[in-house]
């Protein structure tokens, strides 16, 4: 059975993925200002793209075409497996480097339209996606993980780390495209923050509750040893 879903819901490079080293065509459709567009895969590589009566095989070309619609956030995809016909190139396109590129390619393109905002902050997915990450993005990352887990403010990481504001938005821009890491309001930081101390007083009243039923007992059982060695009152 295919696999069908809503680009608004799951981007590109989250399909890209899922798709990983299956063979078939995934298709594209109501994206705005384009058509039909079939994108054949095959173990895990890209082969080409149909669009309309042109067949796209370039690397570089794949890549802006599909970048277009990554940015666009609308659509439908299809995906059905089924044998598909290889193209011959130097180097194979890989679907993970693919997806870096892809990522790379929209940041480039963002920057170029829009300003850093003021009040970035940013908070770790609850769920990874199992996905090759550049070696240099994935040192990133793992630094990162201690201040994302419960929300970090874009210049509050970039000092903590002694990177700079741009590059340190750059890195988690492409985390985000990811699905690594979600862009958040202040708002929501402090609801997220609230539960989180929340849940640290109730885990601390049970282990001081705990505690304090241990040194009852441990006083019990004091007493009763010492009864045992002296049963006269």
């Amino acid at each position: 059975m295919p696999i069908i879903g809503n680009l608004s819901e799951f981007p590109l490079p989250e399909v890209l993925i899922l798709i990983g080293s299956r063979t078939g065509t995934l298709r594209l459709y109501d994206v705005p200002e384009f058509g039909i567009m079939d994108v054949d895969f095959s173990h895990g590589e890209i082969q080409a793209m149909q669009l309309g009566n042109q067949t796209v095989t370039a690397s570089a070309d794949l890549i802006a075409k599909l970048s277009e619609v990554v940015q666009t956030g609308t659509g439908m995809f299809e995906f059905r497996l089924h044998p598909v016909t290889s193209v011959l190139r130097e180097a194979p396109v890989l679907v993970n480097r693919l997806v870096m590129s892809l990522v790379y390619h929209v940041d480039e393109q963002l920057k170029k339209r829009t300003s850093l905002s003021p009040d970035s902050w940013y908070i770790m997915e609850t769920y990874q996606p199992e996905i090759w990450m550049e070696p240099e993005l994935n040192v990133f990352f793992l630094l990162a993980q201690p201040y994302l887990i419960s929300g970090v403010h874009l210049e509050e990481l970039a000092q903590w780390l002694g990177l700079d504001v741009s590059q340190t938005h750059q890195k988690l821009n492409f985390l985000c495209q990811l699905g690594f890491v979600r862009s958040v309001d202040s708002t929501e930081i402090e609801k997220i923050r609230k539960g989180v101390n929340e849940r640290q007083l109730s885990q601390k009243a049970s282990q001081f509750q705990m505690a304090a039923e241990a040194a009852d007992l441990i006083r019990r059982t004091g007493k009763l040893l010492k009864t045992l060695k002296d049963p006269t009152p």
